[in-house]
């Protein structure tokens, strides 16, 4: 029987606004340009721009077959060096989530979605929360191309809030896949922040104390998002106001959207 890569790609639509989140916190930490890059398997790390940072080696795509194949299956590698072992709990991920992909040595690419950023970012992003990732990265080498998720803590050290969330959710979007109410609650998920559910809203509750409202209407499509700020924060009035509401209304901002998170 023939498998195909739909549950894959369903998985990643819901992990957009993690991935539009991780890859502005890593372009923060080692600059916008496109990254000089080395790694080491002995060491664990690899090195963007001259900033070393911890990470894990999924796997690689062959150019000539279209194939994926995970760190652990790659008989050239050493399976103990600590990259390979940090990506070792996506098996057990892959069994639990029915996602016959992160339990197979390898699998053709055929038929999985790019998100812009080459089909095999699209397995990178939905393995990244799954062992408490931060970005996912990709480089070539002579044949193929091989695919990390960058661990660093330093990708992980700001917390979320209702003032961030909503610029990671709104680009998210704009890729039109997945139910906006599952890229939230996924985003939320990930995160581990408190929740109030209604049919039409759901409230995310932070680690700051602030919360973010999300309206959504009888398509279960995003048509608001308001910040709420405790009056005790320290915010000044100027700024709780200005960044208190992000509404989505029409189809036109979304295509707006689109264009930039591209």
């Amino acid at each position: 029987m023939t498998r195909d890569h739909s549950q894959l790609n369903a998985w990643a639509g819901v992990h957009t606004a993690l991935l539009v989140e991780g890859q502005s916190r890593l372009s923060t930490v080692i600059g916008t340009d496109s990254p000089d890059w080395e790694l080491s398997l002995a060491t664990g790390l690899l090195t963007l721009n001259g900033c070393r940072l911890q990470f894990a080696l999924l796997g690689s795509v062959d150019e000539d077959d279209n194939t994926w194949l995970w760190s652990w299956a790659d008989q050239g590698l050493n399976r103990q060096a600590i990259p390979i072992q940090r990506a070792l709990p996506l098996r057990r991920f892959g069994e639990e989530s029915g996602l016959w992909e992160f339990t197979e040595p390898s699998f053709p690419m055929a038929g999985i979605v790019d998100l812009g950023m080459t089909p095999g970012a699209t397995v990178s992003i939905v393995a990244c929360p799954q062992i408490m990732g931060g970005a996912v990265f990709s480089g070539p080498y002579p044949g193929g191309r091989l695919y990390t998720v960058v661990t660093d803590p330093r990708l992980t050290l700001e917390p979320p809030s209702a003032f961030t969330a909503p610029t990671f959710i709104s680009a998210a979007l704009a890729y039109g896949m997945g139910g906006h109410r599952d890229i939230v609650m996924v985003y939320a998920g990930a995160h581990g922040l408190g929740l109030e559910e209604s049919d039409s809203s759901v409230t995310l509750l932070f680690d700051d104390q602030t919360r973010l409202e999300v309206l959504f209407d009888d398509h279960q499509r995003i048509r608001h998002m308001h910040g709420i700020v405790p009056p005790d924060h320290g915010i000044p009035p100027e700024v709780r106001q200005a960044g208190s509401a992000s509404p989505f209304d029409t189809p036109d901002r979304l295509a707006a959207a689109e264009g930039s998170a591209r």
